[in-house]
């Protein structure tokens, strides 16, 4: 999400479903859109994270979070993604988190991980009630 574009275009940056989608664990990332129209620094991204950071309260195990969800859903290539945010990113929970390319807890993760297997699980359940 570009929340400084989506602000300065239609949608109030304390309305904007970001934080709401991160706490609830979806795998979300900050951007830029326009940054030539939009943004006032020469580095646009660093500018969307210090606004969030800011007007969200996102600490900086949050931004760290946000900037590795970035990295993981990016094009770059797998050894890319290894060299920064570690060799066995693909994994999941902390048994892929390299917390010193990560500066991620492992329980952070694990409770993310936990969090996604209750959702599937929670899902499947659902998708079995209504076929019954």
């Amino acid at each position: 999400m570009s929340p400084l574009s989506n602000n300065s275009l239609f949608l109030d940056y304390h309305r904007n479903p970001f934080p709401m989608f991160f706490l609830r664990g979806l795998n979300v990332s900050l951007s830029t859109d326009d940054p030539l129209q939009i943004h006032l620094t020469k580095e646009p991204l660093v500018e969307e994270y210090s606004i969030a950071a800011s007007v969200w309260k996102l600490s900086s195990c949050n931004l760290c979070e946000i900037a590795h969800n970035a990295v993981y859903q990016s094009g770059f290539s797998h050894a890319l993604k290894s060299h920064w945010i570690g060799k066995e990113y693909y994994k999941s929970g902390s048994r892929g988190n390299d917390i010193q390319r990560t500066n991620i807890p492992h329980i952070r993760l694990e409770f993310r991980d936990k969090g996604f297997a209750f959702t599937k699980r929670a899902d499947s359940l659902a998708k079995r009630m209504r076929l019954a």
